[in-house]
């Protein structure tokens, strides 16, 4: 019997390291994602993929290599959006050949952000006091332990607001690459807006309105099969959270 893959993508991305649950939400590791798209890929009998999605971003790489995969995956790939696919979320799914939502999900917020924190007025208080020294005036700016000079915060915001067009230019042409997106809807969902499900199918952000039964039926329907049998991979990500918190409570950590 032939098979469609489901795969989850829950939780913010992150380029490395096991998705253990931080503060109440998951983490998305790339690296395990590109293993298991790639083991699905590679087997005959998956004949359709469906990516599970509540995602509210991440970090702009690991969410751009999960888009590139997912674009290359080769076979009919449908995106299922739970309650968010946001940001780098958002770019995951819009790598997808056909996007599903609820109408209540909550999806867009195609921007980038940075933020630079200052504790060295904290750490005075607390009567802590760092030392830098550096081989060049670029390498201390984004530490938060060294206050900037005010020559040096307007050279730090120009080069940070140089890094976000470049990755917003990057964000921007992935999507519209798989949306069609007219210039002028390019324009209205690059300010960072999010989305109710039900105005992102106006806007041709999605591509219907629905949940996994939907998403199901779209996946068959492109992969041409009438019988199959779904394939769920969230005890692949699971196995190994499992194993690391089984190791940390006979160390005592938890």
């Amino acid at each position: 019997m032939e098979r469609i893959a489901l795969l989850p993508i829950k939780g913010p991305v992150v380029s490395e390291g096991i998705p253990l649950p931080t503060f109440g939400a998951r983490i998305v590791s790339s690296s395990e994602i590109f293993r298991l798209l790639e083991r699905i890929k590679r087997r005959k009998v998956v004949k359709a993929l469906i990516l599970e999605i509540n995602c509210p971003g991440g970090n702009p790489l690991p969410c751009k290599e999960i888009a590139e995969a997912v674009k290359s995956f080769g076979k009919p790939t449908v995106a299922w959006v739970r309650e968010v696919a946001a940001s780098g979320g958002y770019w995951i799914a819009a790598a997808t050949d056909v996007i599903v939502a609820d109408a209540l999900s909550i999806l867009g917020s195609i921007g980038v952000a940075s933020v630079r924190p200052d504790f060295s007025e904290l750490l005075k208080k607390l009567g802590i006091d760092v030392d830098t020294v550096a081989s060049g005036i670029y390498k201390l700016f984004g530490l938060p332990f060294k206050p900037l000079s005010s020559e040096e915060k307007e050279e730090d915001r120009k080069r940070r607001e140089e890094e976000i067009k470049i990755i917003q230019e990057i964000f921007l042409r992935g999507i519209k690459e798989k949306r069609s997106l007219s210039q002028e809807m390019v324009k209205e969902i690059s300010s960072g807006k999010t989305y109710l499900g039900q105005e992102a199918k106006n806007l041709g952000l999605i591509d219907q309105l629905g949940g996994k039964d939907k998403a199901i039926e779209i996946a068959a329907e492109r992969a041409n099969v009438s019988k199959f049998k779904i394939i769920d991979y969230s005890d692949s990500l699971e196995k190994p959270r499992r194993r690391l918190r089984r190791l940390l409570r006979l160390l005592g950590g938890f």
